[in-house]
């Protein structure tokens, strides 16, 4: 049974995780035992399908540690499948308008709040609940957070952040600084793009909902704690594997 991530992310602890782009279960139980406090599949940019979830999802989950998905889309049957697979949270990419965030919503959750279909009972054996439970809870216990990372969301950022039912915003740097006509998001303190970045931050908490980005490194994760943020992809499986190469490599010199 994993951890209830609404109640952790209730503390004011940065919430540190883990971001793959590999498929296997092998690797990703090995992932989930890592010292971060939860996983997240990559379904948009890395290269696990959903065949490749459903596999991965138990051997996360069995750690106890909570299942994070982004999807490849903010489509309503991607939504329920990542949901049905055991996911604690959903990140959808590119919502740029209230109505996708409305409808984001209204796919993650139950009726009344919502239109999610009843099934896939790997969300009831990750939560460690029998089905009429899980379904009590499931609207509760299950989070959204909308990716804000186009100047098209920026201009609605307000209207998507008061959206009903959405418990977070998380920044996509790279899209957000593409987007924003500086290319690739290395330089974080550009004065737009670090407004921008502010701005978001700021919609959430107004709205209570939980700030959220991705890091990838020590030095970004400072940066984004520093603007408040607190649900962070802390850093990658191949940069975690790139890191440890050259750290047993650079000590392998000094021989």
């Amino acid at each position: 049974m994993s951890i209830d991530l609404r109640a952790r992310l209730e503390k004011p602890e940065p919430f540190y995780f883990t971001w793959m782009t590999l498929p296997g279960a092998i690797v990703a139980g090995q992932v989930a035992r890592l010292p971060y406090e939860a996983v997240c599949i990559d379904m948009q940019h890395g290269l696990s399908g959903f065949t490749d979830v459903a596999a991965m999802s138990p051997a996360i989950t069995a750690s106890g540690k909570p299942l994070l998905l982004r999807i490849l889309w903010n489509d309503p049957g991607l939504v329920g499948q990542a949901l049905d697979a055991g996911a604690s949270a959903v990140i959808a990419p590119m919502v740029n308008t209230p109505a996708e965030a409305q409808a984001l919503v209204k796919a993650a959750k139950y009726a009344p709040n919502g239109m999610r279909s009843w099934g896939g009972y790997a969300a009831v054996q990750a939560a460690g609940l029998v089905p009429a439970d899980y379904l009590k809870e499931a609207n509760r216990r299950t989070m959204i957070f909308a990716m804000i990372e186009t100047e098209e969301a920026l201009g609605n950022l307000d209207q998507i952040a008061a959206t009903p039912g959405l418990d977070g915003l998380f920044v996509g740097p790279n899209d957000l600084s593409i987007s924003l006509g500086f290319g690739l998001g290395k330089d974080l303190k550009i004065p737009k793009l670090e407004a921008a970045i502010k701005s978001i931050a700021a919609a959430a908490t107004k709205n209570k909902l939980v700030p959220g980005a991705f890091g990838g490194s020590p030095e970004a994760c400072a940066y984004f704690v520093g603007h408040g943020f607190k649900f962070i992809a802390a850093a990658t499986d191949v940069g975690l594997m790139t890191a440890g190469a050259k750290a047993m490599q650079d000590q392998l010199a000094k021989i």
